[in-house]
């Protein structure tokens, strides 16, 4: 039950800071205008994805939206049927969790063109990353934690087979 109310914690805080975000940015900042930090590496605009990650297949938002409910029903069906919930693995599904909705959400919204991004990291000229919103950094860091959660589940499965194999 604990762990429960730690993931509705987790995700309806960072649910909250990317509902808001986007809507700051939306209200605040119109398409395509650029604001430079830290000698542009870092960049705040306005565009809207209506594809997948990265950008890919623009055009198709509903597919990504009927994707993006299947892989959240399976994410919530993954957390609440596994039996042995460590908080690395509780905190990790609750930020892909998050994320999902908050991506969902933007589809949803009447007269959204897509999901709205405005982070930009890079160099002009040399490599910029396409730009990402708060909901897609959260799955990102939620599935890096969840690969550590992996790694240390199978360093435990091996070191208990070394163990009875004694």
């Amino acid at each position: 039950m604990k762990r429960n109310i730690t993931a509705l914690c987790i995700v309806a805080a960072t649910l909250v800071l990317d509902v808001l975000t986007k809507n700051f940015i939306v209200d605040n900042i119109n398409l395509y205008e650029r604001h430079d930090y830290l000698d542009g590496f870092l960049r705040i605009t306005l565009v809207y994805n209506q594809g997948g990650v990265f950008g890919i297949l623009q055009g198709y938002k509903n597919m990504f939206l009927i994707v993006s409910v299947i892989v959240l029903a399976l994410m919530v069906a993954y957390f609440f049927y596994e039996k042995n919930k460590s908080l690395l693995f509780t905190v990790s599904l609750s930020l892909i969790i998050s994320g999902a909705i908050g991506n969902i959400i933007d589809r949803l919204i009447p007269g959204r063109p897509g999901v709205v991004d405005f982070i930009s990291v890079g160099v002009d000229g040399v490599y910029r990353w396409p730009a990402f919103n708060v909901a897609d950094s959260v799955i990102v860091v939620g599935a890096c934690l969840l690969v550590i959660v992996f790694y240390q589940e199978e360093k435990r499965r091996k070191a208990l087979e070394q163990q009875s194999g004694e």
